[in-house]
């Protein structure tokens, strides 16, 4: 009375996929193309890329900045 029990197994296509790059351990977005930027991206992508970076920072910066002015104008 054993029944014979069928499981089906799926052929993983991606195997044939490897990524050759050297950084397989990073993340999605890591260092292959980190910031955004990949290999083949348009150029207008890259400096759109870079320049919200680039306003990012300089936002950062500012920001900090003007808390540290406005904490020691309240301290005295």
């Amino acid at each position: 009375m054993s029944k014979k029990t069928i499981i089906p197994v799926l052929n993983n296509q991606e195997s044939n996929n490897k990524n050759e790059s050297a950084c397989t351990s990073c993340g999605t977005g890591g260092c292959c193309g980190g910031f955004g930027i990949k290999a083949g991206s348009e150029k207008e992508v890259v400096f759109r890329n870079i320049f919200i970076y680039t306003a990012m920072g300089i936002i950062m910066f500012t920001v900090a900045y003007l808390i540290t002015r406005i904490m020691t104008w309240i301290n005295g």
